[in-house]
């Protein structure tokens, strides 16, 4: 179940070897005392699960293939649960792994439940569409009203994000529209059948149905944009009584994950290229282009972790998601802890 994987030599950007040597002469200057303050300092791994088919999440592969594990004192064990997303947040409630990264909108409502994991950091922002045909004259969210959703996934991410979108516009997610599952590689084919009219899912795999339909598809819904903007999208969860015992343990691998963040943000062909082995059917160059759409330096600017935890409780209570008795606001309170505040 061990992940395998890249080792790929990447070739530093301008801008990270400036950023390389001024962080060398910075820890000169410092001394074991600097080290210490930057890193966990602890010589226990972390075990860190994820599904190893999410794109978005290429911040785990370029943090342990860059270095950022190191060069922040802490040591990763990465661990791959082959795509099961409740598998994953499992291994965390259970403590089979320590840290994991997943969508929040197929994590909370497990994390409703009560177990012991709490929110410490956001992985990145948007990575979540909805496509129409041109040719449907379906060109808003409120003229999906009536019509047939394509999903990969009977109650995942684009189920859940696209029932917030609809629910915002005054469509019945559950009354209005009808969902029908199909993998998520025939879901344009479904479409071209009549069996759906629009398509819910994430990328690669929209981007791969736009490059082989070219210029057919319209995009009327992403969670980059509109209610959604500048919203985070996966959330990094770690163990509740790690977070309690070793905070700076936990905060040294969020810290990591964000430096890997910014690296794809401003080199995503290169970070393509690191990840091209755990997506081998997906062109390096069109890897390249998908990363560089994705929001991952939403942890750059200032926002509050609970606050944005709590919109999306709203969202999904409103949906019948999570439960009528959920208080959002102390639902989001409880849940999370800003290990990096």
């Amino acid at each position: 179940m061990t992940a395998s994987l890249p080792s790929l030599p990447l070739p530093p950007s301008r801008r990270t070897l400036v950023r390389g040597a001024a962080a060398a002469l910075g820890a000169a200057g410092l001394g074991l005392l600097g080290r210490r303050a930057w890193g966990a300092d602890n010589d226990k791994p972390i075990t860190l699960s994820w599904t190893g088919t999410g794109l978005c999440l290429s911040p785990i592969v370029v943090a342990n293939e860059l270095g950022y594990f190191a060069k922040n004192n802490v040591k990763v064990e990465i661990i791959n649960f082959a795509g099961a997303v409740d598998q994953v947040l499992e291994s965390i409630a259970t403590g089979k792994a320590d840290i994991s990264l997943g969508l929040i909108h197929a994590w909370l409502k497990p994390l409703e439940a009560g177990f012991d994991v709490k929110v410490v950091g956001t992985a990145h922002a948007g990575c979540i569409r909805v496509l129409a045909p041109k040719t449907s004259g379906i060109a808003s969210i409120e003229a999906v009203k009536g019509k047939t959703i394509g999903v990969s996934s009977p109650a995942g991410y684009g189920r859940q994000f696209f029932s917030t979108a609809l629910a915002r516009r005054g469509v019945n997610p559950d009354q209005d529209v009808q969902w029908r599952v199909f993998p998520a590689d025939q879901l344009d084919i479904a479409q071209k059948k009549g069996e759906i009219d629009v398509i819910a899912d994430s990328d690669p795999n929209l981007y791969l149905i736009e490059k082989r339909n070219p210029g057919a598809y319209l995009e009327i819904a992403n969670i980059l944009k509109g209610d959604f903007k500048d919203r985070l999208c996966c959330i990094v969860a770690a163990r509740g009584e790690l977070v309690k015992r070793n905070p700076q343990q936990v905060a040294a691998v969020v810290r990591s994950l964000h430096q890997a963040a910014d690296f794809i943000a401003e080199n995503p062909n290169e970070a393509g290229r690191a990840v091209s082995r755990l997506f081998p059917k997906v062109a390096q160059q069109d890897l390249g282009n998908i990363l560089s759409t994705i929001g991952y330096t939403h942890h750059a600017r200032r926002f509050d972790l609970a606050k944005e935890i709590e919109s999306y409780a709203v969202d999904l209570k409103q949906v019948g998601v999570l439960k009528k008795s959920t208080d959002p606001a102390r639902f989001a309170k409880f849940l999370t802890v800003d290990v990096l505040a």
